[in-house]
């Protein structure tokens, strides 16, 4: 009898180790060197309803890996001088190229008493009614939903800067 138990904890030994050594080859598989970084590229005015306006983010991906990555979806909150003003989501399906980019339209959408309350918080700050030449901090963070030989994962990202109201013309 000690022969045989002795053999089995070898066995179970031997299959524990090539469990880790398969599991560490599809970590090594799906490892990104570096996470996609993104940032917006543009911002235009898409619609403005009773109870809400539509904007459309494109946003772009860079890919600082040598494998392709698919998106499959984002999910992002737009803050303006530091006040939320946007949520919005997009099931982009699209492949971003080795060491390459894309391009990822996002809808966000604003109730109009965020619209309402960015607005007088702009003018309040600004303390003139004219805001249009004063460029407006925004910060743009979320979850991007990202693939690579099957395996999907959730990255955060965060991306911040100025927008000019002169260039935030309804699209066409």
């Amino acid at each position: 009898m000690p022969y045989s138990q002795q053999r089995l904890k070898s066995i179970r030994l031997v299959l524990v180790a090539c469990m880790l050594l398969f599991l560490s080859g599809c970590a090594a598989i799906y490892g990104l060197k570096e996470d996609p970084k993104i940032s917006v590229a543009d911002i235009r005015i898409q619609d403005i309803k009773a109870m809400e306006g539509i904007f459309l983010i494109k946003l772009r991906v860079m890919n600082p890996n040598d494998v392709p990555i698919d998106l499959h979806g984002i999910n992002c909150t737009l803050e303006l001088n530091k006040r939320h003003f946007a949520n919005g989501i997009s099931d982009s399906n699209q492949s971003v190229p080795a060491f390459g980019t894309a391009v990822v339209p996002v809808e966000v959408y604003a109730s109009v008493i965020d619209m309402i309350a960015s607005v007088a918080d702009l003018l309040h700050t600004a303390g003139k009614p004219s805001t249009k030449d004063k460029p407006v901090p925004y910060l743009l963070k979320g979850v991007v939903r990202i693939g690579v030989h099957g395996f999907k994962r959730e990255v955060p990202f965060k991306s911040s800067g100025e927008l000019s109201l002169k260039g935030l013309t309804p699209s066409g």
